[in-house]
Order: C-alpha cells, then sequence, then structure tokens
C-alpha cells in the first residue's frame, strides 16, 4: 500500500483488506496504517492475520523535494518479522517513483518501484525482491486501477496482475480486486476499506 507520495503532517491513512480463494474459502485479513510525521517523512506498519497473526511490517519513508513537478518519490527502510518463519527478521530497502496527471476528466497516476529483503535462515542469508507497478484513475466517486506485482526468491517466483476498481462512500473508500496469475484464471479476490484523515 505504501507509495511514492507524502503525507501531509499529522494525517493518517488506514486500509483493511480481506482475501479470498476463488472459491470463496477465506485466505487472510491484512491491516495497514501511515502516518505523516513530517512533509517528507512517513512512519508505517501493518499486520497480517490467518488463524493467526502471521506477519507484522514497520517503516519509515522519506521523500526527497528535489524532483520536477508532479513527480513523487519515497525511499523507505523497515522490518518485517514472520514469527512462524525459519528466518523470522527480515529487514528491507526500496524506492518507489510516481507521476500524477490528468485524463478522462479524472485525476490519474502511475507508480513504481520495488524492495529488497534479506533474512538470516538457519542455513544461510535469504534474499528476496518484491516489484510492482501500477496506474490509476480517480473520476467522481469511481476509482479504476490495474496493478502488476513480481515476487522472487531463490525458491520460487509469483508474477501476478491485479486490476481493482473502488467507489468512494463518504468516509470510506471500498475496493474490489482480483489477483491472476499466468495462467489467467483469478487465483484471489480482494475486498478492502479505505480511510484518510
Amino acid at each position: 500500500m505504501a507509495g511514492p507520495w507524502p503525507r501531509d503532517l499529522g494525517t493518517v491513512f488506514m486500509s483493511s483488506t480481506s482475501s479470498f480463494s476463488a472459491d470463496g474459502v477465506f485466505l487472510r485479513s491484512e491491516s495497514y496504517v501511515e502516518f505523516g510525521l513530517h512533509p517528507q517523512l512517513t512512519i508505517g506498519g501493518s499486520f497480517e492475520v490467518t488463524a493467526y497473526i502471521n506477519q507484522y511490517e514497520g517503516f519509515l519513508r522519506w521523500h526527497p523535494d528535489i524532483l520536477p513537478e508532479g513527480m513523487a518519490m519515497g525511499v523507505s527502510a523497515g522490518l518485517r518479522y514472520r514469527p512462524y518463519s525459519l528466518a523470522p527478521y527480515q529487514p528491507f530497502v526500496g524506492a518507489e517513483v510516481g507521476r500524477g496527471f490528468e485524463a478522462l476528466g479524472g485525476n490519474g497516476w502511475a507508480q513504481a518501484g520495488g524492495r529488497v529483503f534479506a533474512a538470516q535462515a538457519p542455513w544461510g542469508m535469504e534474499y528476496a525482491l518484491d516489484l510492482s507497478s501500477m496506474v490509476g484513475l480517480r473520476r467522481g466517486r469511481w476509482l479504476g486501477m490495474l496493478g502488476l506485482t513480481h515476487f522472487e526468491t531463490r525458491l520460487n517466483s509469483l508474477t501476478r496482475l491485479r486490476p481493482a476498481i473502488g467507489v468512494d462512500l463518504g468516509r470510506f473508500t471500498l475496493v474490489g480486486e482480483v489477483v491472476i496469475p499466468p495462467s489467467g484464471e483469478v487465483e484471489q479476490v480482494r475486498f478492502g476499506l479505505w480511510q484518510e484523515f
């Protein structure tokens, strides 16, 4: 959920998302929050629940103010903790860039970024690469997004297309997303609530 755009001082973004398999079986829920510490600093965190809380994450993101107008960048560092993993502590660094624009009578954006994780496993160091890109358009109450993610470790590689649509409900934005692997069949359906204040 983290992106390249800075958060205004003292403002909060929160989201809660539930994921289901294509046949309706609950998989997990995720909660995310970020807070504007300073015009150039954002702090955030998340946790993920299946039958138990199986992942926590915290980060600090810096936004340089030397970019051309309309451009944004975030450079982050943080720690993912997975208490039931053989490599529970997973520090990471990342960077994202984005640009806003006007299109089709609405406000659009494009962003791309990545994070590199490192973890000390019993057999040695393990690394993971997490890449993402997205284009989106907000027009009136409606929001459309198309994301592409790629996660890679020494043992596996996962690439997913993520089309989504959202609607502004006043205090909240309701977002529905499908997750599609290269086979073309829907793998997951996700529903989320976003809130900013």
